[in-house]
This record gives structure tokens, C-alpha cells and sequence, in this order.
């Protein structure tokens, strides 16, 4: 009787996860006008709401991938014996759970939401442009109350206005805003497919422009491979859209370029000189990776949930993973629960590659999302989370 009801109720209203997005955004910019607001806090009540709704809408029978990603999730709330056993606190792994292991929700609702998947990325992207917008106009601005904030939230290192626009944060810091933003150009090309161009590419500027802005190299690097990548399948692999657009577009960016050389090179030449020392960046890292592989507490097990994030800062004996979500995944799972992690994703892409046409979508985000936790913790963030669930939910709907 429960399950009819919520059934219904989501049917009218449609769920509550495609709403998390914009409500947790909200919540963020809330913080701009109220320094009491806690975003984190919120969007794990809210991430609670999105587990509830799943238990209580039903329909997931226990599979084969079901019970992997359970069993993942299972391993993780292990975790927490051994790291306390390493001497850390509890409250490092509760802080984790929260942001890495409570979004798998969202694995759940992308299985269950054929019906919903236009509404869903459609309030998603609106997410993205809520805080990539308003980065735009806060960057433009630069009123000092911003400034003051960003400081304050640690997005810069000094409070003046040549400072703050050597990136764009928005509310979110540059990392996630540049995240979301590539996301946000893989979720534009659902639209491509669904024939509703204007949109689709409207979507897909925008984020572009916002992930541009954010100035980070390994999400730069992602949306030039997000381009190449839509445009292959949709010109040249799947023929959803007729070349003309592909010649068009072609245009508009060599028009653009030309504008902006002659305008401003120096935004080209910033731009330039951050692709080109992407390649420091690994070796910037890879002492760190380093140093917290040989002390892990057991290579099989790894250190526990949290114990090579930011909660652990500062706590004798540990060695944080600043940037390199995957690495950190790895001390803080070991070979068992990374290995887990691994096969889930293997049997993620091959199905989605088996039907790309269908996919391609949740396989450019599951990308980017790879790609940029090489050099940067996005995998464990609330805002980014959530969405590479549910890409990988979403592959594995008629599993």
C-alpha cells in the first residue's frame, strides 16, 4: 500500500532525486547571505531523503550488479574496525561515508529512471548553470563581500579582485564548478539525441564556458575530449544530427577564437600555458601517492573510509591524498574494496559500450569523472558523487 502511494506521488510530482541537484546548488548559494547555512549538512539530510525514497518506491530485485554495488557498500561501513584500529576517529569516517558511500543512492535511481531520465539531466544542468551563472556575474563584479567570502571559504589566498578572477569558484570552489561543468556538457548532449537542438546546445556552451572559467587543467583537458567526443558520435558514429550543424559549429568556434585573439590574447595565452604544464601536475603529486601507498595500514584492506581525505588532516600518523581521488580510494580500501570498486566499473562501461548508442551519455560522464579524480578528489565531493552513480545505475537499468 506504502509503495502505491509513493508510486503515485512521484508519477505527479516526479522523484525526489531529480530535484537534488538545484536544492543542494540553492543551498550553496544560500551560504553567500547566511554564514550559519551548512551545504554539507543539507545535502546529506537530503542524500537521506533520496535513500528513503528508493527503499520506499521498491521494484530493485537483488541481481548480480545489485549485489556487487551492496557489498561495495557493505565493505566501506567495514572499513571503519580497521581504521579505528589505525587510531582515527570516528567522526573522519562518518564525514567520508557521507559524501563517497551515501550518493550510491543515486546508482539505484538512475536503474529506476527510464521514464524520468529528460527531467532528470534537464534539472541537472539547470543546477550547473545556477552556480556557473552566478560565478559569472560574481567573477565580472567582484563586489567585495564576495571577495571577503571567498577568502573566507578559502578559494583564494588573498582578498583583492586580481586574485579571485585568477579562477572562477562561484560558491563551490573551482574543482566541482569545473566537474560539474563537464558533466554538465555531457548531460547537454542527451538533448542532441532527443532532436531538441537549441537546447542541447545551449546547455553544452554554457558549461563549457563555465568549465573554461574555472581554469582547471585536467577538467580543461576533459572538456576539450567532452567536444571530440560528442561530435564523433553524433556526426560520424550515431548520424542523429545532420553535418550541417557540425559545419556550423566548426564556424562559430573559428570565429570566436579569431575575436578573442584579436580582442584579449592574453585569455588564449592563459589558457595555453595552464594545457601545456598538465604534465608537471602528475609529478607534482606523485611523491605524495607515494608516501601513502607505503604507509598504509594493510595493503588488502587499506586504511578505512576517510583516512587519506581532508577530514584526516592534521592527525598524527596520517598521510592526506590533497589531490588524486583515485589514489585515496585505493590506501583507504586497499586491493579487496578498490578491486570491487574496479569491477563494477568494468562491467559498467563494457555494457554501455555494447549499446553506445543508448549510453553515450553516462559513459562520457563516467569519463570525465575518471579522469579528472586522477589529479583531484571530485569522486568525493556531494555535488560530483551523485551523478557518476547514477551514470553507472542508469547503464545497468534492464540488468
Amino acid at each position: 500500500m506504502k509503495n502505491s502511494y509513493f508510486k503515485t506521488f512521484t508519477q505527479r510530482y516526479g522523484y525526489f532525486f531529480e530535484w537534488y541537484y538545484i536544492l543542494v546548488v540553492l543551498g550553496y548559494m544560500l551560504t553567500l547571505a547566511a554564514k550559519a547555512m551548512r551545504p554539507g549538512i543539507f545535502a546529506t539530510l537530503l542524500l537521506f531523503a533520496v535513500t528513503a525514497e528508493q527503499l520506499l518506491t521498491g521494484g530493485h530485485r537483488l541481481n548480480y550488479i545489485n549485489a556487487l554495488v551492496l557489498s561495495y557498500i557493505g565493505y566501506n561501513l567495514l572499513s571503519v574496525i580497521w581504521l579505528r584500529l589505525s587510531g582515527l576517529p570516528i567522526s573522519v569516517f562518518l564525514g567520508e561515508f557521507a559524501v563517497s558511500i551515501l550518493p550510491i543512492a543515486f546508482f539505484f535511481a538512475g536503474r529506476a529512471c527510464r521514464e524520468r531520465l529528460g527531467p532528470f539531466y534537464d534539472k541537472f544542468v539547470i543546477a550547473v548553470l545556477i552556480v556557473g551563472i552566478s560565478g559569472i556575474i560574481l567573477y565580472i563584479w567582484a563586489p567585495q563581500f564576495y571577495i571577503d567570502y571567498s577568502f573566507d571559504n578559502l578559494f583564494i589566498s588573498k582578498a583583492d579582485a586580481p586574485t579571485m578572477r585568477v579562477r572562477m569558484n562561484s560558491t563551490i570552489g573551482c574543482t566541482l564548478l569545473a566537474y560539474l561543468g563537464t558533466a554538465g556538457m555531457m548531460a547537454g548532449a542527451y538533448f542532441l539525441a532527443q532532436k531538441k537542438v537549441i537546447k542541447g546546445v545551449s546547455y553544452i556552451a554554457l558549461c563549457l564556458v563555465t568549465t573554461i572559467m574555472s581554469n582547471q587543467r585536467s577538467a580543461l583537458v576533459s572538456a576539450g575530449l567532452v567536444l571530440i567526443f560528442i561530435n564523433y558520435l553524433i556526426f560520424f558514429r550515431l548520424h542523429l544530427l545532420d553535418k550541417k550543424y557540425f559545419t556550423a559549429e566548426l564556424i562559430c568556434m573559428a570565429v570566436l577564437f579569431f575575436l578573442l585573439c584579436i580582442l584579449n590574447m592574453d585569455i588564449i595565452l592563459k589558457f595555453w600555458w595552464r594545457l601545456i604544464s598538465l604534465p608537471t601536475a602528475v609529478s607534482e603529486r606523485s611523491e605524495q601517492w607515494v608516501a601513502a601507498v607505503n604507509n598504509m595500514y594493510s595493503t588488502w584492506f587499506g586504511n578505512g573510509l576517510g583516512a587519506n581525505g581532508h577530514r584526516a588532516l592534521g592527525i598524527e600518523g596520517t598521510h592526506v591524498i590533497a589531490d588524486g581521488g583515485l589514489v585515496k580510494l585505493y590506501c583507504e580500501e586497499g586491493i579487496l574494496g578498490f578491486s570491487l570498486f574496479i569491477y563494477i566499473l568494468i562491467l559498467t562501461i563494457r555494457k554501455g559500450l555494447s549499446d553506445i548508442r543508448q549510453y553515450y551519455v553516462e559513459l562520457g560522464i563516467i569519463a570525465v569523472t575518471l579522469l579528472q579524480s586522477i589529479g583531484s578528489n571530485v569522486i568525493a565531493f556531494q555535488l560530483a558523487t551523485p551523478i557518476f552513480w547514477f551514470a553507472a545505475g542508469r547503464i545497468h537499468e534492464d540488468s
